[in-house]
């Protein structure tokens, strides 16, 4: 009769394991990095399933010197703890190297173990702690901590099937950490790419806005009368400087409705026929939106590409420098003014 009541008990026991784990296996949190609610889901199963009052998870600190509780699941008031309190190794050197050399550790009288008595002062006396199944936490093949489950009350044993109930929740959070350990990972990384992404945004925006005052800087079109716009032409006037060129003295030039455009050669580094060509395309425009363009400090190298090009310069005033200029726009001005 006793072994029959001991069997069913086994199996009922069993039984219960099993629904344990099987929820366990089916929750999300666990695998998604959730570490706080997979914790809480873990010691709730630990302590229903091996009918105990407490379960709590403690993971080393990393100089390994003491071990930290980071969730402490009260059955009997259905409460969770997650103050941090901390078990030092040099005080527990006994509790540190069973824990390190077990699968299990089993102590059913765990005020006189000698695993555990050290803890009987200080630990589990105070919260009236007669039993103990710790079971270790490994993760990557190093002990990272342990799941405590707790009898309080009298001593009582466990049996080999709790043992193995036990160290199956262990692994789940080993599971569990690993998966916390990843969102850290993939949550940081997700970060670092967003302010990647964000800093390049800023980076091409600001690129742009230097590009732009480079090109307003580069094709400085100076208003330096009424009706006067001047251009220096400065370094290399390469293709795409010298559409960039064109269109912003042909902008200037339609907003202000000058009459009159200086185009100052004087600081081009280097002429090669397609510049010669560049500054008669210039000129060309500028006279096909009715102003009268003049050329100043032509070097006898740019002269020679004019004229090896045959370019049509007639309707053009060519003058020395940029005084030069001035004074005869000044003079026509004025003489238009008398007519």
């Amino acid at each position: 009769m006793v072994d029959a009541q001991r069997q069913d008990g086994q199996d009922a026991a069993r039984q219960r394991h099993d629904a344990v784990l099987l929820r366990v296996a089916e929750t999300a949190a666990i695998d998604a990095g959730d570490l706080d609610r997979a914790l809480a889901v873990l010691t709730e199963a630990a302590a229903e399933g091996l009918q105990l009052e407490r379960a709590s998870v403690w993971v080393y600190t990393p100089d390994q010197a003491a071990i930290e509780c980071l969730d402490l699941y009260q059955r009997g008031a259905g409460e969770h703890d997650t103050a941090p309190t901390l078990l030092a190794a040099a005080e527990f050197p006994a509790y540190f190297q069973a824990l390190a050399a077990a699968r299990t550790l089993v102590a059913a009288d765990a005020r006189t173990d000698p695993a555990t008595r050290e803890l009987a002062d200080t630990y589990l006396a105070p919260h009236g702690i007669g039993a103990a199944l710790e079971a270790p936490i490994r993760r990557r093949g190093r002990l990272a901590g342990v799941l405590c489950n707790e009898h309080v009350g009298p001593a009582r044993p466990f049996s080999r099937d709790e043992q193995a109930f036990a160290a199956a929740i262990a692994d789940n959070v080993a599971r569990a950490l690993d998966a916390a350990d990843r969102r850290r990972v993939e949550d940081g990384l997700a970060h670092a790419k967003a302010a990647l992404e964000q800093l390049d945004r800023e980076n091409r925006a600001l690129i742009t806005r230097l590009r732009r005052s480079v090109e307003r800087l580069s094709t400085p079109v100076l208003e330096v009368w009424s009706d006067v716009l001047a251009l220096p032409i400065i370094g290399i006037l390469g293709e795409e400087r010298s559409a960039q060129m064109t269109e912003r003295l042909l902008g200037e030039l339609a907003r202000t409705r000058a009459r009159h455009v200086i185009l100052d050669l004087t600081g081009l580094d280097d002429c090669d026929e397609q510049t010669a060509a560049a500054i008669g395309v210039m000129a060309r425009a500028v006279r096909l939106l009715g102003a009268e363009c003049v050329l100043c400090g032509v070097r006898p190298d740019l002269a020679r590409a004019f004229v090896d090009l045959d370019l049509d310069l007639r309707g053009l005033q060519i003058l020395r420098d940029m005084r030069h200029a001035l004074q005869d726009v000044v003079t026509r001005r004025a003489h238009a003014r008398t007519r």
